[in-house]
């Protein structure tokens, strides 16, 4: 964590905690020795929060997302977006559609490989495909406490899910979805709502363009960001990711 730290203060990733009072202090409510983890495909955009010890496994997220769940490696976070505590995925699928789920059929690794040698005899392993599928999680999404989320999904820019909920299916945009398998609720606007905010595409802006905005009146602010983007006022807010590739750059300068 110590050697991450000056890098975490230049990208503007804010590892939040007890005493983390500024983004010059990201980090130091962590064990300088903590070891942090990360994937090799990793785009960790600035202005993103990870609360509790949830930097522990920095993940693929856009600006202005935070998150209380450490994010799994197959997650993909975009701008926007909040997430409660305890976000999971679930676990590995197993062929419930053949004679037997176990995968001593199909998966022999230690204990099979023991058995093997102790006896003495052999194992024949039946071709098992299944590769768990990337998650996407889209702009401006709100994710409630103890979502459990499939292998595969994507869940579409402005969506809610329910606290305690499963989520098993794509979710559309702006769609409010919750239970056990997670179904949907409503709608959170109106049609001709929902296609004005995602032809604004208002999360590719920055804080001091939207923030001028109505934010309160879903319909308005569709339009002024529209307006503002057509005049050429609303630019979009371009941000450099911290990646595998410039952490190692710095890990090495700093060895």
């Amino acid at each position: 964590m110590s050697q991450l730290q000056p890098l975490l203060r230049e990208y503007r990733i804010l590892l939040a905690g007890r005493g983390v009072d500024s983004m010059e202090k990201t980090g130091e409510s962590y064990k300088p020795e903590a070891l942090v983890t990360y994937e090799a495909d990793l785009e960790l955009h600035p202005y993103t929060t990870f609360w509790g010890t949830t930097g522990l496994a920095l993940g693929r997220m856009g600006a202005f997302s935070y998150t209380h769940s450490r994010l799994h490696k197959s997650v993909t976070v975009g701008r926007f977006t909040s997430i409660a505590k305890s976000m999971s995925v679930m676990g590995a699928r197993h062929p419930h559609e053949w004679a037997s789920t176990s995968p001593v059929f199909y998966n022999q690794q230690l204990l099979a490989q023991t058995y093997s040698e102790d006896r003495g005899v052999t194992l024949n392993a039946a071709k098992f495909g299944y590769k768990p599928g990337k998650i996407t999680i889209g702009n401006d999404v709100w994710i409630g406490e103890k979502v459990t989320l499939g292998h595969g999904i994507t869940i579409g820019d402005g969506a809610v899910i329910a606290s305690n909920s499963v989520v098993t299916k794509d979710v559309a945009p702006y769609t409010v979805v919750g239970g056990l398998p997670a179904r949907v609720i409503r709608e959170r606007f109106a049609s001709e709502t929902v296609q004005a905010l995602q032809a604004s595409a208002w999360w590719e802006l920055g804080p001091e363009d939207l923030t001028h905005c109505d934010v309160r009146s879903p319909d308005l602010f569709a339009a002024q960001v529209l307006r503002g983007r057509e005049q050429g006022d609303f630019q979009p807010l371009a941000t450099k990711p911290l990646t595998a590739g410039v952490i190692a750059e710095h890990l090495q300068a700093t060895a």
